[in-house]
């Protein structure tokens, strides 16, 4: 099975005004609305995810119905955090299914979902289990804030935001977004230990 996969665009030509929105945590502030909006949905889309641990322990199948709702929290989380950090400009738009955004996560569909890992998922051993990446997440991540915080520097001062940066920053996305589409059940492919963004375009 594929896992989730990062798509973006590299940002040719960020905006200074932003990157200064970035220093001084205005982004934050701008984003609040999709961060409120994921913050309500996160514990609905984790509520589902554990009534489809039963429905494929049980059923031997996720029903469509919750893995378009766990796809599409992911991939908005995921457009947030991409705008945030300055992956892309565009401020993210109010759709569960846009086209053509600037970052975007692509996740598969489990059309055959593991019984044994459905039942671990009950009995919440996937949790412990998904305990390593959290872990390492934790440093991971902050390395990655200091990463786009720095960014927002450069991109004021040269108008550049160097391909490095951007692509260190999207791994880190897709690291977290792996872990938790394998987490929510949307992939059965324990998640790897890395950084590297596999996909980009532009």
């Amino acid at each position: 099975m594929t896992p989730a996969t990062i798509v973006y665009r590299y940002n040719r030509n960020p905006h200074r005004g932003l990157a200064a929105c970035g220093i001084f945590s205005f982004k934050m502030l701008l984003a609040v609305p999709h961060f409120v909006l994921v913050g309500l949905l996160g514990p609905v889309v984790f509520a589902a995810a554990y009534i489809g641990y039963f429905a494929v322990a049980f059923a031997g199948s996720l029903p469509s119905g919750l893995q378009k709702l766990l796809s599409m929290w992911l991939r908005w989380t995921t457009r947030t955090s991409g705008w945030v950090t300055g992956i892309t400009d565009e401020y993210p738009p109010f759709d569960a299914d846009p086209v053509g955004y600037g970052i975007e996560m692509q996740t598969p569909t489990n059309n055959s979902p593991s019984r044994g890992w459905a039942v671990a998922g009950i009995f919440l051993i996937k949790v412990l289990a998904v305990v390593p990446h959290l872990f390492a997440l934790m440093f991971v991540g902050v390395a990655a804030t200091f990463v786009a915080w720095a960014a927002y520097f450069v991109v004021l001062f040269t108008g550049r935001f160097p391909t490095q940066m951007q692509d260190f920053i999207a791994g880190t996305t897709q690291w977290s977004a792996r872990a938790a589409a394998w987490l929510l059940g949307l992939s059965d492919e324990y998640p790897p230990f890395t950084v590297a963004a596999h996909t980009a375009a532009g």
